[in-house]
This record gives structure tokens, C-alpha cells and sequence, in this order.
């Protein structure tokens, strides 16, 4: 086995190594404006119902090949991780999107993006990739006052560092109030299954890509993560908190994943066809399937 590296803004991880014509504006390196705009609800409700789009990688993820077959990559996101698969995240990655360059052993500190998008520059100043939330960098130097030097797997550019720091509303304000300020950049956001991205979250993807961009590393999958963090009763919520919800009043699996905004609301991606937004959880079809409430930002 291989490990590559993403070279595309995000790349998705698809079920199977084909995909229709309207997806092939998704195997674009620069980004996936185009497939998004070109997806119609319709379109959203199918890529759920079929279990097209898997998850997502980000810009320099890792990814380990096990096998490539007719310009697809079958292989595991290794930094997503998945209670039947010790390996990672399993599923097919277009070729193209990956990089089997070697990297020089990086030991020193990373920067990670937090802004919703941000260019990644060449050292004289030109645009040569577009970074989103949570893409993670190591860094080659941080002397200059406004741009760290990082090294990709594309060569040595230099982010911004004010897109690599919280904007932070008050110097009390918590880590987990800042996860809610985050989620809020992505209010009417369309939903996508499988995201991870600010070009489409899932519930899950949702919950996992704002904690990366905090530096806490979620599994990938809801059921995954109501196993992780320290549980909180309800009266005792903070913003930041997640919120779990199962089938059958809260005694089957677990199906949903939301943000606690404060003060009884919710905040998250509901399903195909619908867009990021608040939700009053007593009023709620979701207040008799809670099952359980995670903090993992302390």
C-alpha cells in the first residue's frame, strides 16, 4: 500500500469508480463550484439515496491506496475514522486528485484554515489552489507577519495567517461558542451527503468538519461519534455540545447529529433537499429521539 496525498481543493470519496456525467464536474482539482451549482435538489435527494458520495478528503488528507483500477484509487481516509474499519474511511478517490510525492518528514507545528475558503499561494504571490475549513498544513516557516510558509504536497506556498486564526468575538468566549459562531458562516448552506466541506455538509460532516477546524479530531459518522467526548444532561448544554438522535424514540441507531446554538436551539444540516438552519429542539419531531448529548471542545 501507497499513502498519496490530496491535491485537490476537496475530493470526493465516491461508493463505486464511476459516476454519471453531471459528477464529472466533481473530479475537478480547483474545487467543486460547478458540480454544486449543477445539482438540482433532485439531484441532492438521489447522491443520498444511492449512497454516491461516501465522504469527503481536503486539500494534502491522507489517503492510503490499496489498489487502482482504470483511473480510480480504492483506498482509506486515514484521519477519518470508522468503527468497521480500522484503516479509515474506505472508498474510491479519482486518481488524478492524489499525489504519491514524497513529502520532507514535517515534526514542527501545522496550521489549520478557518475561514470557509482561503488561496493557498505560490511564494511569488499567485493563487494556486483554494483552501476550505479544516485543511490542515504543516509549517515551513511563520518569520513574516502576515503569510506562513507551508509545505503541500503540490510544493512550499504561504496561507494567510489571519484565515488560520479563530475570529474570536470576545476573549472569554468559549471553544465551543466559537464552534457555533463557525457553524453560523454556513446558515442556508445546502445539504450534501457525504460532505464535509463549504460546498455541502452532511449532519455528521457538519459536526466533524467544524471540530477539525478547532483541532479536535471527530470519527466521521454520527453512531461514531455519540461514542466519543464526555456526555452532558440537557439542562446542562452548552454551546458547542452535540446532540444525538435515534430511531424508535431514542432506542434504535443513532440517525442524526445537531449542533447545540444555546437556550434550547439547535443548529445543523437536517437532510437532501434541505439547508443548514436553526431548529427548536422542544418544539422538535427530533425532542423524543434524543439519546444522548457529547462535548468534545474542553
Amino acid at each position: 500500500m501507497q499513502t498519496a496525498r490530496i491535491i485537490a481543493t476537496v475530493a470526493n470519496v465516491w461508493r463505486q469508480p464511476q459516476v454519471t456525467t453531471l459528477d464529472r464536474l466533481a473530479l475537478n482539482n480547483g474545487g467543486l463550484n460547478q458540480w454544486i451549482e449543477a445539482l438540482s435538489d433532485a439531484d441532492s435527494v438521489a447522491i443520498e439515496r444511492y449512497d454516491r458520495v461516501v465522504t469527503q478528503v481536503l486539500f494534502n488528507d491522507p489517503f492510503v491506496i490499496d489498489r487502482i483500477v482504470d483511473g480510480w484509487a480504492y483506498g482509506f481516509v486515514t484521519n477519518q475514522a470508522d468503527t468497521h474499519h480500522p484503516r479509515g474511511y474506505p472508498g474510491w478517490v479519482w486518481a488524478a486528485q492524489l499525489s504519491l510525492a514524497p513529502l520532507p518528514l514535517q515534526t514542527g507545528p501545522t496550521v489549520t484554515v478557518k475561514r470557509a475558503v482561503t488561496p493557498l499561494l505560490r511564494p511569488d504571490g499567485s493563487t494556486l489552489r483554494q483552501l476550505v475549513l479544516g485543511t490542515e498544513l504543516p509549517v515551513v516557516s511563520g518569520k513574516d507577519a502576515h503569510y506562513d510558509l507551508v509545505q503541500t504536497p503540490l510544493g512550499v506556498g504561504k496561507v494567510a495567517k489571519r484565515a488560520t486564526q479563530m475570529m474570536v468575538r470576545s476573549q472569554s468566549q468559549s471553544s465551543g461558542a466559537q464552534l457555533v459562531a463557525l457553524a453560523t458562516n454556513f446558515l442556508d448552506l445546502r445539504y450534501l451527503w457525504g460532505g464535509i466541506s463549504p460546498y455541502g455538509f452532511d449532519c455528521s460532516g457538519l459536526a466533524y468538519g467544524l471540530h477539525r477546524a478547532i483541532g479536535v479530531q471527530l470519527p466521521r459518522d454520527a453512531a461514531d461519534q455519540a461514542l466519543v467526548g464526555t456526555a452532558v444532561d440537557l439542562a446542562d448544554a452548552q454551546p458547542g455540545d452535540l446532540c444525538f438522535f435515534a430511531h424508535d424514540h431514542g432506542r434504535g441507531d443513532v440517525h442524526h447529529v445537531a449542533l447545540y446554538a444555546g437556550n434550547g436551539w439547535l443548529l445543523h444540516s437536517p437532510k437532501p433537499g434541505k439547508h443548514v438552519t436553526y431548529l427548536r429542539l422542544a418544539t422538535s419531531v427530533l425532542a423524543d429521539e434524543l439519546v444522548v448529548i457529547r462535548r468534545n471542545w474542553e
